[in-house]
This record gives C-alpha cells, structure tokens and sequence, in this order.
C-alpha cells in the first residue's frame, strides 16, 4: 500500500487524491488485520474482499457533524462503490509492477451506483443563511458575519470546493477584474469569476480582516487562522442550524446551486464545464438533467397536471 501511494504521488497526484486511496485502503487494512487474515497480498481471494465490500456496505458508523456533536449513520450499498474502485486500482497496480500474478477483484463484477439527483438550495434558504450574516454583522459578531457573508456569495457565484476556498490567499483575488485563481483537482490553477455584489462583500471583508490575520489565506477562523477543509464542513453545520434549514446537505449543495443557476442563464453545457472546471463534459450533463427535472415540475404546477388538465379529482 506504500509503495502504491508513493507511485500516486510520483505520478504528480494531488494530496487530497492521495489522502483518499490512503483512507480507503487503510479501511481495507484495518478489516484485513481484524479478520486476521493471513500477511501475504498472494492469500488474498476474491471471497474475501467480496467480505470487506458486504460489511462497508451495511456497517453503523458514527459521523462527526461539528461542536462536539455526533450523527449516526447506517451505509448504504453504494457506500461500497469507492472501496471496490480504489482495491481494482490497487490490484491492478500490483499486476503491473508483477507483485502479483493475479487480482482477487477482477472476478467481482460491482455495477456502478446511479449519480444522485442534483439538488440545490432554494432561494430561500440561502437567503436564511445571509439573514443570519446580517445579523451577525449588527449585534456584535462583525467580523464573523462580514466573513460569513463573503464566503456564502463567493461559494455561490463561484461554484467553488471547500478545498479551492481552504487554500484561498489574499493574493488570488482581484477585486477591480472580479475573478479569483484557484487551485483545483490535481493541482490545476483556474480563473474563476464573481460578481460586483460578491466583490463588494470580499472587500468589506478584507477591510476588517487586517485586524486579525495571522496568516494569508483569505478566509480565518476568529482567532485568525486559515480554515481547514474539515474546518469549513463544521462551519456550514452550524450556519444551516442557525437558520434553521433542515433540508439535507453540506457545503457542496452550495456548488449544485451556483451550477443550476448558472445554467439557467448560460444554457450552454460546455461553458457549465467551464464553470465547474469539470474534466469531462459527462460530468456536467449531471445539471442539465436537473434542470430538465426542474422545469417538468415547474411546467406540471403551471398548468400541465394530467389531472387538472382532464378535470379530474
């Protein structure tokens, strides 16, 4: 497993690419040593990984959701999707190096789960989570909801990751052209665009950050340090809980509301790959079929129900 990671990382892999086949595999590991199963990659079978996928698949598991607070959570089938991915990967590389003469997995035939349905925040919700900036903003809380403000706005005009907004510095933006540089999936640099409104809230921003910056990441906690990954998912845990949205999600949902609104106004595919900086035009079909299902819904309650249409009921 070293030495696969090792070759991922000679290979030019991102860290957080690699973080992932690490925690996956690790998983693995851990199943292997706790089953003692023998300490030789040549004993394992196709039995006993088909074993590791089953128990992935319906395990109990206690998710960390932010303030000492904790959910709990039972796997879906498809959970096991990413560990078959990452052990045929892995094997596959053992096969090409000839660490191994055979893989366990290419007997396991795992069909692919179907994409979820892009679902964005509403309107209104997201008009919760900057009345609860707002509020921040007058009763003491400046910093945090000028802050606050900033990121939500850039979030949804931009369509960026929690990573991208995590390694955000001062110097990727410019304010006077609207665009920031991000660094995205493997390590390719982009420039991505934002509005006057967003421009004006980041340069509020900026203006009391200087009070407390102690790094130059452009987002920081209170205390004036950069924001984690994991940082960001327990900061949107409690601004979803302050205002009181309930609907499920974390921060991505933010990316699936930037990218349906901006194909509303774009209806252009290609240029929604663009946006979302997306290797594969595949990708982003994902959100011109949300927007079909939208707009059915929306043509249904404007007057196309089958059973409004034949006077029924």
């Amino acid at each position: 497993m070293e030495g696969f990671l090792f070759s991922l990382k000679a290979e030019g892999r991102a860290d957080r690419t690699i973080d992932y086949y690490s925690d996956l595999l690790r998983c693995f590991l851990r199943f292997a040593e706790g089953n003692r199963w023998p300490d030789n990659i040549h004993a394992i079978d196709s039995g006993q990984v088909r074993q590791f996928l089953s128990w992935v698949g319906s395990r109990t598991f206690e998710h960390y959701a932010g303030n000492g607070s904790h959910l709990i959570r039972k796997a879906k089938s498809s959970t096991a999707w990413p560990y078959y991915k990452a052990l045929r990967r892995f094997f596959n590389w053992l096969l090409g190096e000839g660490l191994v003469r055979s893989s366990p997995v290419s007997t396991i035939h795992f069909k692919a789960p179907p994409s979820p349905p892009v679902q964005p925040y509403t309107v209104e919700e997201v008009r919760r989570f900057l009345a609860v900036c707002d509020l921040d903003i007058k009763t003491g809380a400046r910093f945090t909801g000028l802050r606050n403000r900033a990121m939500i706005l850039l979030f949804v005009d931009s369509a960026l990751r929690r990573s991208e907004l995590a390694t955000l510095k001062v110097t990727d933006m410019n304010l006077e052209n609207r665009y920031v540089r991000v660094l995205g999936k493997g390590n390719k640099v982009s420039i991505v665009p934002f509005s006057t409104k967003t421009a004006k809230a980041i340069w509020i921003y900026l203006m009391e950050r200087k009070s407390r910056a102690k790094s130059d990441h452009l987002f920081l906690t209170e205390e004036g340090a950069p924001f984690s990954i994991d940082g960001i998912d327990s900061w949107f845990v409690r601004l979803k809980k302050r205002a009181g949205v309930n609907s499920p999600g974390g921060v991505h949902r933010l990316r699936h509301t930037a990218a349906l609104q901006y194909l509303k106004g774009a209806r252009d595919s290609f240029l929604l790959q663009l946006f979302l900086r997306h290797e594969s035009l595949e990708m982003s079909r994902r959100y011109t079929k949300g927007l079909k299902y939208e707009e059915a819904i929306e043509a249904h309650r404007r007057g196309a129900s089958p059973v409004e249409g034949l006077g029924l009921g």
